[in-house]
């Protein structure tokens, strides 16, 4: 009996059938090379290591045969939030690109379209998340479901670049993430902070009453404020420049890195630029309020610095604001 697959006419039932047959397979097998396709997202390689974010593993496949699958049971994480972690991506073809050119898989899967973890992988390292990093989920029932796509892989890689960045300045801003997901997406592109450049001028002490109360103008003093004040700077993001009240920090994030393609040290390096410009004016009306004794009297000062800072001090305390990353 004859048997047809794949162009071929097999003999089956004969020894000489059976070889023909394994013989298809296996040359349609070697031919085969795996989907690939150039990340948008570009992470560098040995990105985890550098930072040390994330537990090491290198899957095998002897003497059993591990898979995504496999490892995200062996230690408990949802498996595409495993891949994620990893790539900054589930899109197969991009996940088939480091599985090739970080990761170093040399064994193709049965089908021909993916990549396998394998003991002669070099490295054939790849990260478990740490147990912290279940703190913010995307899973499906606690998420917008017409959330964009877009967005909501923004999202995602916000908080996984957040979560690899040293230092106190990285606590800030992983915090900061964290307001920027719990108030979500649209709401978040509105979320704010006072540009550092006028507080400076705000909160300095040679600043007359009549100049404090021009530089509010537009709220009539009134908080928050908003609107110009009358500054100008060369640098920085374009409200900044424009001497504008509230910088907008999350809409600039949007723009620049939401379905684009960028590299992970690019989001970084926005996000230490906004930790910075917040850190700067934070830390002025910190300064302020410890040369005299927080809110104490008998100072040179406005009493209406004094009020911003206590303003400010207020919305600190406000878990949907961007100066919560500023709360002890």
């Amino acid at each position: 009996m004859e048997t047809h697959a794949f162009g071929f006419t097999l003999r089956a039932n004969t020894s000489e059938g059976q070889k023909d047959l394994l013989s298809v397979f296996l040359s349609f097998n070697m031919s085969a090379k795996p989907i690939e396709r150039t990340p948008k997202i570009t992470l560098p390689r040995g990105w985890h290591a550098l930072r040390n974010y994330g537990i090491p593993y290198r899957p095998r496949d002897k003497p059993v045969q591990e898979d995504w699958h496999s490892v995200a049971r062996k230690f408990g994480v949802d498996v595409k939030d495993l891949i994620f972690f990893n790539f900054l991506t589930t899109e197969p073809d991009e996940v088939n690109w480091y599985l090739k050119h970080h990761t170093g898989c040399k064994k193709v899967s049965p089908s021909g379209n993916n990549w396998m973890f394998s003991n002669d992988a070099s490295p054939g390292i790849i990260y478990i998340p740490p147990a912290e990093d279940q703190e913010m989920t995307f899973e499906e029932h606690v998420t917008c479901v017409w959330r964009p796509v877009d967005v909501q892989n923004f999202l995602q890689r916000l908080v996984t670049v957040s979560k690899g960045m040293p230092g106190y300045n990285g606590e800030r801003i992983r915090k900061l993430v964290q307001v920027i997901v719990r108030v979500d997406y649209p709401a978040c592109l509105k979320l704010w902070y006072y540009n550092d450049m006028n507080i400076t001028a705000y909160a300095d002490i040679k600043t007359t009453g009549a100049e404090l109360r021009e530089m509010t103008k537009a709220t009539r003093g009134a908080f928050p404020f908003d609107g110009e004040s009358g500054l100008y700077a060369q640098s920085g993001p374009v409200e900044r420049n424009r001497g504008l009240w509230q910088i907008h920090p999350v809409q600039e994030l949007y723009d620049d890195f939401c379905g684009q393609s960028w590299e992970t040290g690019a989001l970084e390096s926005s996000l230490e630029e906004i930790d910075s410009y917040m850190y700067k004016g934070w830390h002025t009306l910190s300064d302020v309020a410890d040369r005299t004794g927080a809110f104490g009297g008998g100072s040179a000062y406005s009493p209406l610095v004094y009020e911003f800072i206590n303003h400010v001090s207020l919305l600190a305390k406000d878990e949907n604001h961007l100066y919560h990353a500023f709360e002890p």
